[in-house]
Formats: C-alpha cells, sequence, structure tokens
C-alpha cells in the first residue's frame, strides 16, 4: 500500500516537474493569459489603424489626442497586468516585452494620428448641396478643405446650444504641441468656454464653444498664424494655412540669451517671447524684463507689452500680472495707453477676485492719487494689514473715507490699524472718533485710543 502511494506520489511529481520546465507557462490559464495579453494589444493597435483610415469612422478617431492617448496606454497597461504572472522563468525577457507593450502604447495615437487624412461618412445630399451655394460673406483664397462630414461635430454642437456663438476654425500642418498651444490660446483669445481639437484631413479642427468674440476678432486672431484660405462668417467656420513661424510656437533662443542682459538680443528675445502663445514663456520673459529694467530700447518694449495686453488675459492670471508689471517698469508717468492698460488691469482683477499686483496700485496711486482713495480704502478695510503701505503712500487724502467707514462696531484689526494710520497722518476731523474709542469695551483699544488723541493734538498744535 505504502509503495502504492509512494509511485503516485513521484508520477504527479513527474507530471508537475514536466509542467513547470523553463520556458512553459504555469498552466493552461498562464498560456490564457499570455494570448490574451497580445490579442488585447493587437487589437487596440487595430482599432487605431483602422480609425486612421480614409473609409472608416471609429469612436476613437473621434476622440482628442489626450483622451486617445489614454485608451491606448490603459490598453497596454491591462495588457501588461495579464502578461506577467504568466510566465514563471525568464522575468527579465517579459519584463522587457511589458516595456515594449507600455512604449507601444504611448505612441500608438502618434503612430497613427497624423500620417493619413481622416474623412467622416459623407453628408446626406441635402446638406451638401446647401453647403456649395456659395454665400456673400465668404472668400476663397485656397478652396475649400473641409466637408460637411468634417463638420458634422461642429453642427452638433451649434444643434446643442443654439444661443450661444461658436466657431470652427482648422489649420493645417498640425503637431500635437501646436495643437495643445493653440486649443488653449483660441479659448483665451476668443473668451470662449472651452475649445475642443479633433483631428481632419491633414490638420485639426478647433471647435471654439461659447465664445464672447465676433466673427471680426475671429479673423483679427487667427491672421496671426497664418493665412485665412476660407472664411463663412455667419456659420463661423474658418480654414487657416497654418504657419509655425508666424506663430512663434518654438523658441528661437537660447536660455543664455533670454536671461543674460548683457547680449545684444536679449531685449528682442524676450520680446518675442512675450508675443508668443505659450501663458509660462510670456510670464517668464515679462518678469526677466520687470527684474532687469534694461536701459535700451524701452520705447520698443513698451510697445510690445501694450500690443500684447489689448489681448484677453483675464484665463492667465499670472501672465497678466507679469506683463502690466513690466509695464509698470517701462511706461514713463503720464503715458495715457499705459494708464489705460492699468485700469483695465485693477478692474478685471478686483471683479474677478484675483489678488491685485501691489506694484500696479502703487502706479496707480502716483498717476491719479484723487481717484484711486475710495478703492484702496475699500482694499485697505478687507486686509488693513496688506495694504497699509498704500493708505499711507495716499497720507491724509483717505482721513475723510476712513472716518465714514470706521466707528467703534468695527472689527478689532481695522479699529487698531485705523489708529495706527491716524496716529502719523490723522488731523483734527479725527478727534471725535478717538474720543469716542476712549470707552470702547476693548481695554487694549480704549488705551490705544487715548495714546493717538495725545499724538493727533500734539502734531497738530505745533
Amino acid at each position: 500500500m505504502q509503495q502504492r502511494i509512494k509511485q503516485r506520489q513521484i508520477a504527479r511529481a513527474e507530471r508537475l516537474g514536466a509542467r513547470f520546465t523553463r520556458n512553459s507557462p504555469y498552466s493552461l490559464m498562464g498560456r490564457v493569459r499570455c494570448s490574451l495579453a497580445i490579442c488585447l494589444f493587437l487589437l487596440c493597435a487595430f482599432v487605431f489603424m483602422i480609425g486612421d483610415s480614409a473609409s472608416l469612422k471609429t469612436p476613437v478617431n473621434q476622440l482628442e489626442l489626450e483622451y486617445q492617448l489614454m485608451v491606448s496606454v490603459g490598453c497596454s497597461l491591462l495588457s501588461v497586468i495579464f502578461l506577467l504572472p504568466s510566465f514563471k522563468y525568464h522575468k527579465l525577457y517579459i519584463s522587457l516585452v511589458s516595456i515594449v507593450l507600455l512604449a507601444g502604447g504611448a505612441v500608438m495615437p502618434f503612430i497613427w494620428h497624423f500620417r493619413t487624412p481622416v474623412v467622416l461618412a459623407p453628408a446626406p445630399a441635402v446638406k451638401a448641396k446647401v453647403a456649395e451655394e456659395p454665400k456673400g460673406e465668404e472668400k476663397k483664397a485656397g478652396g475649400r478643405v473641409l466637408s460637411d462630414a468634417d463638420l458634422e461635430v461642429y453642427r452638433t454642437k451649434c444643434s446643442e446650444l443654439p444661443r450661444q456663438r461658436h466657431f470652427a476654425v482648422y489649420m493645417d500642418d498640425q503637431t500635437p504641441i501646436s495643437r495643445s498651444l493653440l486649443r488653449d490660446a483660441l479659448t483665451r483669445l476668443l473668451q470662449a468656454e472651452y475649445t475642443q481639437a479633433f483631428t481632419r484631413k491633414a490638420g485639426a479642427l478647433f471647435v471654439v464653444v461659447n465664445a464672447r468674440a465676433d466673427s471680426a476678432s475671429v479673423t483679427r486672431v487667427l491672421t496671426r498664424y497664418g493665412g485665412i484660405t476660407y472664411a463663412e462668417t455667419q456659420s463661423g467656420v474658418f480654414e487657416v494655412d497654418f504657419d509655425p513661424k508666424k506663430a512663434d510656437l518654438v523658441c528661437r533662443y537660447s536660455s543664455e540669451v533670454l536671461s543674460s542682459p548683457r547680449n545684444p538680443n536679449f531685449v528682442a528675445a524676450n520680446v518675442s517671447e512675450i508675443c508668443c502663445l505659450d501663458p509660462m514663456r510670456v510670464t517668464a520673459a515679462a518678469t526677466v524684463l520687470a527684474n532687469t529694467n534694461v536701459q535700451v530700447l524701452r520705447h520698443d518694449i513698451k510697445n510690445a507689452l501694450l500690443r500684447v495686453l489689448q489681448d484677453p488675459w483675464l484665463s492667465e492670471p499670472d501672465a497678466y500680472q507679469a506683463l502690466v508689471e513690466a509695464l509698470v517698469v517701462y511706461a514713463p508717468l503720464g503715458d495715457a495707453q499705459a494708464l489705460q492698460a492699468f485700469r483695465t488691469y485693477y478692474n478685471d482683477a478686483y471683479s474677478s477676485g484675483y489678488g491685485l499686483s501691489p506694484r500696479v496700485v502703487q502706479r496707480l496711486i502716483e498717476e491719479d492719487p484723487d481717484g484711486m482713495v475710495e478703492p484702496v480704502v475699500q482694499m485697505w478695510i478687507a486686509n488693513p494689514i496688506a495694504w497699509k503701505g498704500m493708505i499711507e503712500l495716499l497720507g491724509n487724502r483717505v482721513e475723510d473715507s476712513l472716518l465714514k467707514r470706521v466707528n467703534a462696531q468695527s472689527e478689532l484689526q481695522t479699529l487698531d490699524a485705523a489708529m495706527l494710520f491716524f496716529e502719523d497722518n490723522g488731523t483734527l476731523k479725527c478727534i471725535p472718533l478717538l474720543e469716542s474709542l476712549q470707552q470702547h469695551p476693548d481695554s487694549l483699544i480704549a488705551h490705544k485710543a487715548g495714546k493717538t488723541l495725545e499724538a493727533v493734538k500734539a502734531r497738530c498744535s505745533n
């Protein structure tokens, strides 16, 4: 009996040894996992490949590039998860294959995204007939590129949100980097809610949703990036012959030139940077110009800053503040255009709740001290510590406004800050308030009011 049991154990060990020999999967389930991993990756690649063809429309090729990348990387990661536990030996080779699968997933959208045109299914004949009829406002330079089928996604958006203003902008010769920058730039420059980008023909179709800009503004903006070859102003469709050099998508200067004021191309390089589409590059160049305060070509720098500030920058507060602070440095006192830019920035930042630049507020005080009394006092009431320096710049101009807003019921921090101001700048007008504060329930406020009252009387009597 024991002999028989021993023989069975030996036979079972031999079967297990044969199953776990080198280069063999764990079991049938291991083979299934390995096959499933390879099939999943190949299926993902096949979907991207046919989505790039001219005869088949798939959900994948209608997604934006970022989402296509998420799909391909997700499928590759799932394939790796299935592949890793399939083999017991040669883990190094399996790891290398896994890395190849992940790399393939990362580059898959770029391989089949811009190689061949993407043409959607033909539209109904009725729509095509309507589109073929020329309109009075159309202008053709090189002929229309997009078909009605290509614009179907834009027509759908217009029908979903009929009360909002939308635009369809096609630009050829698009790379993933330029496509992303242009999408964000169109959203900002046209003051839109958002912009979607879709692959069409040899370029990209940008669908600008809920824009505040009109067709004339769109035309003015698009001419910065190339020539407008086709336009339907009534329907909001534009086609642009994109020029990367004109759009200044890539920095033409080294970091050494951009950061060295002694370099002869320093000003030209940074002026070129503040005119580009990338807000990060704009912020960096404007900050460098403000900090260096160069003494050459100041007029050219000022004009470039004024030209750039004509664009809407509220959606990029960091770049907006850097540009205005640079203009503070290079615009002389009394410059009417610069003063208007400062006031526009102040109104935009104040209404949107963004932090105001102290440099700009100080410049506005220097330009128009009487006109800044009420705004500065309002900001000081909200935050006496932050705006203490600005209210002291105005001096006794703000005394009447402060006395209207400060009383015994004000917050302790406001009363404390007000007495500090009155101690150095107060006149006889503030004496009634200080006398009333001597009976304040807070002993510290009452004590400080007495000392401040003595200081004001002593100063005014001299």
